[in-house]
């Protein structure tokens, strides 16, 4: 009997062991299944070596190190330019989404930027990366009053930057940077208003326009009733007496203004009688 109970127990023993063993297996393959797939690697670039980081920075802004050939980070100056401007710009759309989500940040030194050979740790100094963020998180807030004072703060800290590292910066950040948040549909896209005066030219000429053909129609209307009325005044004298008046008045022979002679006058078709001698 003792035998039988110890038998038992053993087949008990060995099935609870296939029992667990085949529950761990099911757990594995269900959490497998459940968490996505592996992040393939990123190789780092193996172009720039050992400066990665704040070496890197130190170098390319004119520190120099021991076991760097200064020949060697001039020449690779040029690649470092677009480590540099996706620095600035990765730290400039985090302030600005953080702004609009609610939430306030630091940025970090330290950032990893992606760059056709793989990956390379980028680093620049917290004071630069702090006022870029700030810009991000302002411009967020859409006021158009302080707009030019922001483009002022970006272009200033993004040309300290390049200064730093003696790259060339060909255009400002400001006239692309401050657009990227329109172009991904973040924000509406501002219109700067008319001035006051440009208005009221604008509704001046429209009106003038639109009221310059019917005063002109009126002017020559009117001018051409006045020249009607002037020829019909002038239709009523007999030409033959204004020769003798012209005649008089050259030979120094006019009479003053009321005596003068009315013979040859005719008004209104009918010759005037002759004053009787006195």
């Amino acid at each position: 009997m003792s035998s039988f109970f110890q038998l038992f127990f053993a087949w008990g023993v060995l099935l609870l062991l296939i029992l667990s063993f085949y529950l761990i297996d099911k757990i594995n393959t269900m959490y497998r299944l459940s968490v996505p797939a592996e992040i393939p690697k990123t190789y780092s670039d193996g172009l720039f070596g050992e400066l990665v980081g704040k070496p890197l920075w130190d170098s390319m802004s004119g520190m120099p190190i021991p076991t760097i050939d200064p020949k060697l980070v001039d020449n690779l100056r040029p690649h470092y330019e677009p480590v540099l401007r996706q620095h600035i710009e990765q730290v400039f759309m985090e302030g600005f989404k953080d702004a609009q989500a609610g939430r306030a940040g630091i940025p970090s030194n330290n950032r990893q930027i992606p760059t056709p050979r793989g990956s390379l740790e980028s680093w620049l100094p917290l004071h630069h990366l702090a006022s870029i963020y700030q810009v991000g998180a302002e411009l967020a807030q859409n006021k158009p009053s302080e707009r030019l004072r922001l483009q002022q703060s970006l272009d200033q800290v993004t040309s300290m930057l390049y200064a730093r590292t003696n790259l060339e910066l060909k255009e400002p950040y400001s006239e692309t940077l401050m657009r990227l948040p329109i172009e991904q549909g973040l924000i509406a896209e501002y219109v700067e208003p008319e001035p006051p005066e440009s208005q009221i030219s604008a509704a001046y000429g429209l009106t003038n326009s639109g009221s310059e053909g019917a005063q002109g129609e009126g002017a020559s209307a009117e001018n051409t009733q006045k020249l009607n009325e002037l020829a019909a005044s002038l239709s009523d004298f007999d030409s033959v007496g204004a020769p003798s008046a012209h005649v008089a008045l050259e030979n120094g022979t006019a009479t003053p203004a009321g005596s003068e002679p009315l013979e040859g006058l005719s008004v209104g078709g009918k010759t005037l009688p002759q004053p009787a001698a006195v």
